[in-house]
């Protein structure tokens, strides 16, 4: 039986609560499990090149942006920095993976579900529960996207990066989308079932290529999103994301809008969400 892998990272501030005008971003990366050493090793011989340590995790904000006194892996020669960036984007373009990258806005979001005021994620636990929702719509369009790309021979693990709280949110959102009564059309609720067998959650010191391929990938697709790719052109991380881009299914990110977020959350187009209407 064949085995493939999802790694999945996070950029950004998920909480509908928190930076309601910035967006958040999901990526996830499909790799065969037969390919996952080969890429690994590759990964850790262009750490060995430019002095990271292959022992250690790569998280692109140090590498490339963390300023703080504490953070000492940063590489502080520009030219140096532009020279990895642009081997990470040819490492991209050549080895053997599947890109998903899908993104929210998050006051768009707060529209959808009908949210006026930061108020009203206070009070019962559903409601609060609801700043979180963004990982339940987003995660649906990347575990369905992973099932759906692996052969009917197949199975697959999930591998994600996610923060405090994201592990808890994601194992909700799986067993749901495994439940014919859930949120997905029986069909796709039946496929992740069958196809999802694993769902695992990296420690920050946790070594896999995967997810540090997924972190690089989310790094990058975050400066897109905000449109902030121009703080980074003396990197030129925008010719880095042209060849991330160009392996995207559709070649594009997945934007959700308002009205897939009603179509989720079966709301009707002025209504809102039935946490709201309880009191």
């Amino acid at each position: 039986m064949k085995c493939s892998s999802l790694f999945v990272d996070e950029s950004g501030k998920s909480s509908l609560a928190e930076k309601a005008n910035e967006p958040f971003v999901m990526t996830g990366v499909i790799l065969e499990n037969t390919d996952t050493d080969t890429v690994a090793g590759f990964f850790n011989y262009i750490k060995l090149k430019y002095g990271l340590n292959p022992l250690k995790p790569f998280h692109s904000y140090h590498i490339f942006e963390d300023d703080s006194p504490k953070n000492t892996v940063k590489i502080q020669d520009t030219k140096t920095a532009k020279q990895l960036m642009a081997h990470l984007g040819d490492f991209i373009s050549v080895i053997p993976i599947k890109i998903c990258i899908v993104s929210v806005d998050k006051s768009e979001f707060r529209v959808a579900l009908g949210v006026t005021s930061i108020k009203d994620f206070s009070g019962t636990a559903e409601r609060k529960r609801m700043r979180e929702f963004p990982y339940e719509v987003m995660s649906a369009k990347l575990f369905t996207w992973f099932a759906q790309h692996l052969d009917d021979d197949a199975v697959g693990g999930i591998f994600v990066d996610a923060r405090r709280g994201g592990e808890k949110e994601l194992i909700i959102a799986l067993n749901s989308f495994r439940d014919p009564k859930g949120p997905l059309d029986n069909a796709t609720s039946k496929l992740i079932d069958e196809k999802c067998t694993a769902l695992c959650f990296a420690e920050k010191n946790f070594l896999s290529g995967g997810i540090e391929i997924a972190d690089f990938i989310s790094w990058t697709a975050f400066f897109h999103a905000r449109r902030t790719m121009n703080t980074m052109d003396h990197l030129k991380l925008s010719t880095t994301w042209k060849k991330i881009k160009s392996k995207l299914d559709g070649q594009s990110i997945m934007k959700i809008g308002k009205s897939e977020v009603r179509k989720f959350y079966k709301i009707s187009r002025n209504g809102v969400h039935k946490y709201l209407k309880k009191p």
